[in-house]
């Protein structure tokens, strides 16, 4: 449901990661995007993390002790997981990327069962729309709808904590917290590997776990998508050439597609990140897909949909057009709700930002957000993604 009318707008996707060892849930992203290297990248940013603000959040007292650094993902061979974007990011923390064998579908077990068990128990909540028409029969799933994603994503995290990782796992014969437990600090006659530490900066890791895009710094800035960004600690970057071809040179930029209205440099020099906004103050915070959709609707008008103000003028247009009709159709109160979240998202990375000291809107340097990188074999974790059925 969304937000403000509480009702129906379809289902969200779940990204969800598990360790092989303990069968500890050890990250998840819930969002009304389809699955991407956004959502991976999320997943693979909330298994390095520490759980803690999340679950002060949302009231979980249960402890869910899991942070650092995986040494292996094992995944599918969906686009998502296979784009370089997301190749690139886990080379930075030199975590392995394992793929499973096409058609080999034990090598993806794990995740699958922990999905199962998940969306088994998530369907005992009111909405639920089940896996098929034949086992949903004559259950009203919109009618009977009553959850927001921000209530499906505290229903999802107390099932977590509270009640998967403590009960026992068939597979390992103890709940997977003690297993995890084990791993860290050992048990009989058995040495665990240590508490991995914690990152030393939140803000890196998304950062290093956003999509990657590679630019040449021009007089104007940085174009993509049609979208001009500008910030001062480019000018040096002007027509750089690269020092092995000659060529212009190539910079690495991260970019939340969820919000558009700023990018990220990497200064290749001093090794940090920049924050570079449009070069149109005004333009709004808007995700790639509103944005992608405007650009068509200027394009359809007959206009050029490179010209920055007619695209602002649709986006504006669009969204008064969104609120007006938002509690007439599902579409449109999908449209808003996703907006709603993508803010929500978005904000947590503004807001770590504007609490540094540094006026210059900096972050760490990429694979540096661990004081020290652990090694551990419990840490393998395999990620897929599917909807809430």
């Amino acid at each position: 449901m969304d937000d403000e009318h509480r009702l129906p707008i379809g289902r969200p996707w779940l990204t969800v990661a598990i360790d092989e060892y303990s069968r500890m849930t050890v990250g998840f992203h819930l969002s009304f995007d389809a699955p991407s290297m956004t959502s991976v990248g999320m997943c693979l940013a909330n298994v390095m993390l520490p759980k803690d603000a999340i679950l002060m959040a949302n009231g979980i007292e249960s402890p869910w002790p899991v942070w650092g650094r995986p040494t292996k993902v094992r995944c599918d061979n969906g686009p998502d997981f296979r784009s370089e974007s997301v190749r690139r990011s886990c080379s930075q923390y030199a975590i392995d990327l394992e793929f499973r064998p096409v058609k080999v579908p034990r090598y993806g077990g794990y995740v699958e069962r922990l999905q199962g068990t998940l969306l088994r128990e998530l369907h005992d909540l009111p909405g639920s729309t089940f896996s098929s028409t034949e086992v949903r029969g004559e259950y009203d799933s919109e009618g009977r709808a009553v959850l927001t994603k921000s209530e499906l994503e505290h229903q999802l995290l107390m099932l977590i904590c509270n009640e998967y990782h403590r009960r026992p796992h068939a597979s390992i014969g103890m709940p997977p917290l003690r297993k995890w437990e084990l791993g860290i600090f050992g048990g009989t006659g058995s040495s665990g590997s240590g508490v991995a530490p914690r990152p030393a900066d939140r803000t890196t890791v998304y950062l290093d776990f956003l999509p990657m895009l590679e630019r040449t710094v021009q007089n104007d800035g940085v174009s993509i998508d049609g979208l001009r960004y500008y910030a001062d600690v480019l000018r040096q970057w002007i027509g750089a050439k690269d020092g092995d071809t000659g060529k212009a040179r190539k910079h690495i930029f991260r970019r939340d597609p969820r919000d558009i209205s700023v990018i990220w440099f990497y200064d290749p020099d001093i090794k940090e990140y920049f924050r570079i906004p449009t070069a149109d103050q005004s333009f709004p915070s808007c995700s790639v897909w509103e944005h992608q959709k405007a650009q068509e609707d200027v394009k359809k008008a007959g206009f050029d949909p490179s010209d920055e103000r007619a695209v602002l003028r649709s986006i504006t247009a669009r969204r008064e057009l969104v609120q007006k009709s938002s509690a007439r159709t599902k579409a449109t109160r999908r449209e808003a709700q996703r907006r709603v979240e993508h803010a929500k998202s978005t904000g947590q990375i503004a807001a770590a930002v504007a609490s540094k000291k540094n006026s210059r809107d900096l972050a760490p340097r990429p694979g540096k957000a661990f004081s020290k990188l652990l090694s551990n074999e419990l840490a393998s974790a395999v990620a897929a993604s599917d909807d809430i059925a």
